[in-house]
């Protein structure tokens, strides 16, 4: 959690974090800034506060996040503009000059952010050369950055907004239920009160007026499938497609605060009912599903958990990613994913490694599935789950589990 990070720091010797300024929506810089929404650079100092420097016209949303603030011209960007008017490196080269001898960064500074890869590495070169051996840029393995570490745990506050974009999700998903019952069955499919086919399309834009109602953003796009995309797990669903009776519909719906916290769950349905194979495979779902929860606990490793679910669909005569790794029928992914900031975060929970132990303040997705492209179905069920403070399994996704749909006739 947040409050690991000037350990984490000392464990690395890291003496400075920088987030780069930039307009691209960057979870690095939400976590340090306590959530307030600007565009501008962070600097954290290992034991100091982190500083947020920002363009004048933003000074009052970054001061929503309790840390002290800057602007650019108090480190004289726009006479470094006028001075250098023609040279944009020396620009950056005279500014970071000025903020670091200003905040004291000094030694090895890790360099963090989301922004344009090409803006990025230009400006990275430039401060190599202005600063030389006084500074010294470093990276960090993926998915072991300092970030990982400190996103893998949240604090109280995180976890009550965590728990609150997981209410309002929730009731996006149960209203889009009841929303999907009130439609006829006729010929095979699912139609509106004029008999027109209910398509993809219509179900996305009345969930997305929910999401609205909510408080809430769709920024990743949501997954509504049906048959064989329900196969294929990050396919979005085809719009234009009309809802059939019996086919297996995968709803997978991950929304967030604006500029915050995400909320991830799979409902998988059936309109009308549900062919018995796809009704088995529902089964052996809701089975690892169960299980799954039953086992997380804090210290345990979350591969253990994956292997479990892998052995138990194998032993139904399912293949599964630890003996068939490359398999696209059959559990072809990991069990589950952390959630924060970010929709996929750690702990993470790997085959073939046992790197993350389950501790007090993990929030990760339980998320077992089955699929089959070529016999047109899939299935997948997933909520998000804390351990809580106390250690204990806390399902913070509240929706019912029933497969089937029943519509008017």
């Amino acid at each position: 959690m947040k409050a690991d990070l000037d350990r984490l720091m000392a464990e690395r010797a890291l003496d400075a974090l920088l987030i780069f300024p930039g307009e691209n929506e960057d979870p690095y810089r939400t976590y340090l800034s306590n959530g307030a929404l600007h565009s501008g650079l962070v600097i954290k100092r290992r034991d100091h506060t982190p500083v947020i420097i920002v363009n004048d016209m933003e000074r009052d949303e970054a001061r929503h996040s309790g840390l002290p603030v800057y602007t650019y011209d108090d480190f004289g960007y726009g006479e470094l503009r006028r001075t250098h008017k023609d040279d944009p490196d020396g620009i950056i080269a005279a500014w970071y000059r000025r903020i670091f001898a200003e905040l004291g960064v000094a030694g090895k500074v890790g360099a963090y952010g989301v922004t344009d890869l090409n803006t990025a590495l230009r400006t990275l070169r430039i401060l190599e050369r202005t600063f030389g051996d006084a500074l010294q840029f470093v990276t960090e393995q993926p998915r072991e950055t300092i970030f990982d570490r400190a996103y893998e745990t949240k604090d109280a506050d995180e976890l009550a907004r965590l728990r609150d974009v997981a209410r309002r999700t929730s009731a996006v998903m149960r209203a889009t239920r009841e929303w999907l019952a009130t439609h006829r069955a006729a010929e095979g499919i699912a139609v509106k009160a004029d008999g027109s086919p209910l398509r993809i399309g219509d179900v996305k834009r009345h969930v997305r007026a929910l999401l609205h109602a909510q408080g809430l953003e769709d920024p990743e796009g949501m997954i509504f499938a049906q048959g064989r995309d329900a196969a294929v797990p990050h396919s979005r669903g085809t719009d234009d497609e009309p809802l059939r009776l019996g086919a297996t519909l995968v709803f997978d719906l991950f929304p967030r605060e604006p500029g915050g916290y995400f909320h991830d769950m799979t409902r998988t349905w059936c309109l009308g009912y549900a062919p018995p194979e796809a009704q088995a495979a529902y089964d052996a779902v809701m089975t690892a599903f169960s299980r799954s929860q039953e086992m997380c606990a804090p210290g345990l490793s979350s591969g253990q958990v994956q292997r479990m679910v892998c052995e138990l669909f194998e032993a139904a005569g399912h293949p599964t990613v630890l003996h068939t790794p490359s398999t696209t029928d059959g559990y072809v992914h990991s069990l589950a994913h952390g959630i924060g900031l970010n929709v996929h975060e750690a702990p993470y929970f790997p085959t073939f490694s046992d790197r993350y132990t389950l501790q007090a303040g993990n929030v990760f997705t339980i998320e077992p599935g089955l699929y089959y492209p070529e016999r047109g179905y899939g299935v997948r069920v997933e909520d998000t789950a804390c351990l809580n403070e106390a250690g204990d399994l806390e399902m913070l996704t509240d929706c019912p589990y029933d497969l089937v749909i029943h519509l008017e006739s």
